[in-house]
């Protein structure tokens, strides 16, 4: 008596050959001359042979992973480059000389401001930017020009005039100088991975690195930034804020208890790999698309003849 794998085999190859011989004699069928009918029979067909793809899908066991990992990807070059920016020195903001270059950078704080006392003496920076070379084909760092200090520079201003709430000497930065390109990808990771509450993406304390309103746009509102920070004399002759001092306080602590700081250069370590983690239980999925973990359970029958 033939085994249950035979009389498998034995039913497949019947069908197949049934399947060739409805083929043979599809293809010996002249087309119908009317339009109508001519296209209800390819649509017809066309059902038909969705549902054979998807039967023959169903005979593949091996599971598909959701993605493959690609190292040449935007995203993947982004990370590296934020990763080492993230690795480097930190810096007094009030101390750095004029350098050379474009890139990345992140601003930290260490200052007794009561809204920020989750993030203060920590590794989790409370803004995050890029400076773009003063020349779209730079090669080297003196072509880029002074764009990364002047970035800086600019930060370290407008923090001056918001002295009445802020202090030079509580900020510190770290900095990485980029090979022209690449300082977009990794600012957007840096943003996505910190949600920095002074960067304009978080949607909070927005506006540092506004520079003034035009004659025309006087009637513009006043930045978050400027009403928790007074002292920008343009931002102070605005009429009216955008939020109230008390909203934005609200939503800074409502944020970092949505989004925890990283205390340390670990827990930025331990964030990423966890970003970076592929194996998740739903990474795998059937041909037919169904989620399955990659782990089998222990009673489960296994193909070895893969």
């Amino acid at each position: 008596m033939p085994s249950p794998s035979r009389r498998a085999r034995d039913r497949g190859q019947s069908f197949v050959e049934r399947l060739a011989a409805l083929a043979d004699e599809l293809q010996a069928i002249d087309p119908p001359r009317h339009t109508g009918t001519r296209n209800a029979l390819r649509g017809a067909l066309a059902a038909e042979a969705k549902r054979l793809d998807q039967a023959v899908t169903r005979l593949d066991p091996i599971l598909r992973p959701r993605g493959l990992f690609d190292p040449s990807a935007p995203s993947t070059t982004g990370r590296i480059v934020a990763l080492t920016m993230i690795a480097q020195q930190r810096h007094p903001l009030a101390a750095l000389r004029p350098f050379y270059g474009a890139g990345v950078y992140a601003l930290y704080y260490n200052g007794p401001f009561d809204a920020y006392s989750p993030i203060s003496r920590t590794e989790q920076p409370i803004y995050v930017g890029k400076a773009d070379p003063q020349e779209a084909e730079a090669k080297d760092a003196v072509s880029q020009g002074t764009r990364l200090h002047r970035r800086l520079n600019d930060h370290r201003g407008s923090i001056r005039k918001a002295a009445s709430t802020l202090r030079l000497e509580d900020f510190e930065c770290r900095f990485l100088i980029v090979q022209t390109g690449y300082q977009s990808a990794a600012e957007e990771q840096l943003i996505q991975f910190f949600q920095p509450i002074w960067n304009n993406e978080t949607k909070i304390c927005f506006g540092m690195s506004k520079h003034g309103d035009k004659a025309e746009t006087r009637k513009n509102k006043r930045s978050p930034w400027d009403t928790l920070h007074p002292g920008r004399e343009w931002a102070d002759a605005l009429a009216e804020d955008q939020k109230p001092e008390s909203l934005i306080r609200k939503e800074i602590n409502i944020h970092f208890r949505r989004v925890p700081p990283h205390s340390s250069l670990e827990s930025i370590m331990a964030g990423v790999i966890g970003d970076l983690a592929q194996l998740a239980p739903t990474s795998f999925t059937t041909a037919a698309g169904e989620d399955i973990p990659v782990e089998a359970d222990s009673h489960e029958n296994m193909l070895n003849d893969v």
